[in-house]
């Protein structure tokens, strides 16, 4: 007698028959498109007026989707390069289209939803890298009458008379689906194929898997994404909520399979737009559940003596420069709100995701070309508190982010700033960023006058800068808790 081991099968079906068992129970469905959303560079061409804090040296993916059926699409500025948005397939003239979405550049990438619509990805899911993720977003909402919002950080508007005037939230909603967690065709999270559902009607997302199973497509392999309908404002009408589709990469193996990947994403990807004909009773979603960041397990209690060592490494630094340099030391702090708490104070969050932690220095300048930023403090990665984590050089107002350090250059740089037989020297880092190369551990920062590549991809001597630090998932599967690392620290050194 044999036993037979059974396999879940884990099957990739047929995009078009899923499209066309859609149309069959009454649904329009749009193809939008899932492509790179490159900040530095949309940025240098004029075509984007916030960088967001985008993480230097990641890639960030978005959906491009067309207006809702019935919905005036929101026209663009061509004396900007600003396209117009793409217009709905479906537009009855006998009926009075909903106001388009405010516009921002580049068209597509945020949208108001029905709260009985769903979007519908394909998609082959990244090469290996060390993190990737995919995360919804509130991303504008109305201004509320007679607010001052001039004192906001990350404040702007978008909009005009005939759309209600907007600005951002960039908050995230839930969790994310992400290389621990996703549901795909293979045992592993790199390279096979995946389906993602975002919806905030229960109904609509199991008619979405019944045609998607009908089509060949595993349930194993489909990820939801949930928006809480009763928690934001849904619908096409005239100041109701944008939304926003977010995928990061970082980190790359291999660095020539990753850029084919992102070359072809545009078209080794589909993402539909599905809308029910006629509109379907509310039947939400509650809020996700999230997972607490955290396990009561502050990191200095993981390292002995941890305060006397960063004090070794600051004399250090100090002791080799001070004589040919002032200094200005700038301790971290949180940057940013959670999503929710984003929307409910009314306030940017700047494009947060829970599966980091994100912490920011006070502004400062470098004045000339022999200045420069020393980050050292904690390697949250030696410690276990981050899969990985980096630091980042940003400039005000655009908020772009132009020279990044990460945790796989930390190794041994702390060790000559620390005593003789510290015996964990590589749970430190040290690491500085110039004009020019002072030593190994030196990250370049690049001008932004006269850049080929673009004016964001660097920063002038007297603009105004900050620093950022990351720490991305620990073993909770979601970012480190703020009240258990150690924050890092930045000194920016004057030349007299």
């Amino acid at each position: 007698m044999t036993t037979k081991t059974m396999k879940t099968t884990r099957e990739f079906g047929i995009v078009l028959d899923f499209k066309e068992k859609m149309e069959k129970v009454d649904f329009y469905v749009q193809e939008g498109r899932f492509d790179e959303l490159n900040a530095i560079e949309l940025a240098s061409q004029g075509k984007l007026i916030s960088c967001f804090g985008n993480n230097a040296g990641s890639v960030y993916t978005v959906f491009y989707l067309p207006a809702s059926p019935n919905q005036d699409y929101a026209v663009g500025n061509p004396e900007r390069g600003w396209d117009d948005e793409q217009a709905t397939k479906y537009d009855n003239p006998e009926i009075e289209n909903a106001p388009a979405n405010p516009y921002f550049s580049p068209a597509g990438w945020q949208y108001k939803l029905r709260a009985d619509e769903a979007i519908v990805l394909f998609t082959e899911l990244p090469p290996e890298c060390k993190y990737y993720s995919f995360i919804n977003y509130i991303m504008f909402t109305e201004e509320k009458k007679n607010k001052d919002y001039s004192k906001e950080k990350g404040y702007f508007r978008v909009g005009n008379e005939a759309t209600g005037y907007y600005h951002p939230i960039f908050g995230s909603i839930g969790s994310s689906v992400n290389s621990g967690n996703v549901k795909s065709t293979g045992d592993c999270a790199y390279g096979t194929k995946a389906v993602i559902v975002v919806s905030a009607n229960k109904n609509v997302t199991d008619c979405v898997i019944e045609q998607l199973k009908e089509a060949g497509f595993s349930e194993e392999i489909i990820n939801i994404m949930t928006i809480p309908e009763q928690t934001y404002r849904m619908g096409l009408d005239r100041g109701k909520d944008t939304f926003a589709f977010l995928g990061r990469i970082s980190q790359p193996a291999d660095q020539g399979a990753y850029e084919d990947y992102i070359a072809g994403l545009g078209e080794n990807s589909t993402v539909y737009r599905v809308t029910p004909k006629t509109e379907m009773p509310s039947a939400p979603y509650a809020n996700e559940k999230l997972i607490p960041r955290g396990n009561g397990e502050h990191e200095a209690a993981l390292l002995s003596d941890v305060e006397q060592h960063l004090d070794t490494i600051r004399n250090s630094l100090i002791r080799q420069y001070a004589d040919a340099y002032d200094y200005e030391e700038f301790p971290s702090d949180i940057a940013v709100p959670e999503g929710l708490t984003a929307y409910t104070k009314d306030t940017n969050a700047q494009g947060d995701n829970r599966d980091t932690a994100y912490l920011m220095t006070q502004n400062f300048t470098l004045k000339s070309d022999e200045d420069f930023i020393v980050v050292y403090g904690v390697n949250h990665t030696a410690t276990g508190k981050a899969h990985y984590s980096n630091a980042v050089l940003y400039a005000r107002p655009m908020l772009n982010g132009v020279c990044s350090v990460y945790d796989s250059m930390f190794s041994g740089t702390a060790n000559d700033y620390l005593e003789d037989g510290c015996g964990n020297a590589d749970s430190y880092y040290v690491y500085k960023m110039a004009r020019t190369k002072l030593d190994e551990d030196t990250k370049i920062i690049e001008y932004s006058t006269g850049n080929e590549k673009g004016q964001y991809y660097g920063v002038d001597n007297g603009d105004t800068l900050l620093m950022a630090f990351r720490a991305y998932v620990d073993e909770t599967g979601v970012g480190a808790s703020y009240y258990e690392i150690v924050y890092d620290r930045t000194i920016v050194f004057h030349k007299k």
